[in-house]
Formats: C-alpha cells, structure tokens, sequence
C-alpha cells in the first residue's frame, strides 16, 4: 500500500509529481528554442498553453466537483465518441445516401451536429453509471 499524506487522500509522491511536470515544462520549452530553434513567441506561447492545461488538469484533481466531472465526461463524449459516430457516418454510407435525398447542406448540418450529440449524451450515460467520479481520482 502506498502511504498516504496525512492531510487527505494524497498519496506521498503527489507534491513532487506536480513540481515535476512544472519544471519539465519549462525546462522542455528552453530545449525548444535553443536546441530547436523554435522562434521565441513559439516556444512562449507552447509554454503557455501548456502550464494553462496542467492548471486546469490540476485543479481538477485538486477540487473535485460534480459539475466539473460530469463536464468532462460529457467532453469526453464529444471528443472521442462523437467523432467516431461521425467517422461510422461518413464511411457508412448514410453521409452519401442523406446526401443524395436530401442535398449536401441537410448532409452536412446531420453530419456535423448528430454525431457529436449523441456522443455528448452517451458521455453523460457513461458519467451517471461511474456517478461522475473519474478514473483514478483521489476521493474515495
């Protein structure tokens, strides 16, 4: 059993693993540009954004809520489930035949809003079954 900080639920090695993503980005966007030579806005704007991720990454692992957790798993549906439903739908054959029947702007409005509604609903389906909690997260 790993040993747990006495504060909370945070294993011991929680701190340094932040640390540690903090520093490897920065360290990682010096790489960038001296060894790269990636211009300098590019290097800092990579830097950016990515300190911008590991923030919200870290806080919501750090302040778990429902609101936020039942957000992301309805991203979640979006993102991957939705876009796999829109791949089934473009290579299916249903894009050609809406397309063919009801014209390409029907086609394409189907196309680029069902799929991804319907991965967004079945992202809450799955989040309501787990009950919004993440994987791996820290509360019990």
């Amino acid at each position: 059993m790993a040993k747990v900080d006495v504060k909370g639920s945070k294993p011991w090695w929680w701190k340094p693993l932040w640390i540690l993503v903090i520093l490897s980005t920065i360290v990682l966007g010096f790489v960038n540009f001296f060894l790269w030579h990636v211009p300098v806005e590019r290097a800092v704007i990579a830097v950016a954004l990515t300190l911008t991720c590991i923030g919200i990454s870290y806080y919501i692992r750090v302040r778990p809520s429902m609101k936020v957790n039942r957000a992301l798993y309805i991203w979640f549906g979006i993102t991957p489930i939705g876009f796999g439903l829109w791949i089934l739908y473009a290579v299916s054959g249903i894009g050609r035949w809406v397309t063919k029947n009801l014209g390409a702007w029907p086609s394409l409005i189907i196309g680029f809003t069902i799929p991804y509604i319907l991965g967004a609903f079945i992202g809450d389906w799955i989040g309501k079954r787990r009950n919004y909690r993440l994987p791996l997260s820290l509360e019990s």
